[in-house]
């Protein structure tokens, strides 16, 4: 019997945490359960960042957290990473009808790389997916399931 329970939350670095919020609010109409800070030699430790001082706030996805954290050390370099480089993520959104929400959330103003993807064969035939960017340069996707269990 495994020791670990279900994914808690995906943690996402960002510039400006109230335009991050803002944004996650316009896209998906998620407000912060909390907004909290911390800083300290503890903290700077379990992070791994010297002189730490951060901002973060938890929004409720589902059954899943996404915490935006915003780090006030002077380091605001963004996010550019391929989604082929080693150590790249992605956060999936399971959606009911990909179309529509594709269509919703560039009618908010989200970039998109290309058109929603259906999938033709294989074990995720039926599906579809698309990926987007946050502000911040994180990889989003849409996932739509094929009923299967995928």
């Amino acid at each position: 019997m495994s020791s670990f329970g279900d994914m808690h939350h995906v943690g996402i670095t960002v510039r400006d945490l109230e335009a991050s919020l803002a944004w996650y609010e316009r896209m998906f109409g998620l407000k912060p359960e909390f907004i909290a800070q911390g800083d300290g030699p503890e903290l700077s430790a379990a992070v791994g960042v010297p002189d730490t001082k951060l901002r973060f706030a938890f929004l409720r996805f589902g059954s899943c957290v996404v915490e935006l954290l915003h780090y006030d050390n002077e380091r605001e370099d963004t996010f550019d990473r391929s989604n082929a480089d080693v150590g790249s993520a992605h956060v999936c959104i399971d959606v009911p009808d990909i179309q529509q929400s594709y269509d919703d959330l560039r009618a908010k103003g989200a970039e998109f790389l290309a058109p929603p993807l259906h999938i033709g064969d294989g074990p995720l035939e039926g599906c579809a997916f698309v990926y987007f960017k946050d502000p911040n340069g994180v990889t989003l996707e849409l996932f739509q399931s094929n009923g299967r269990g995928h």
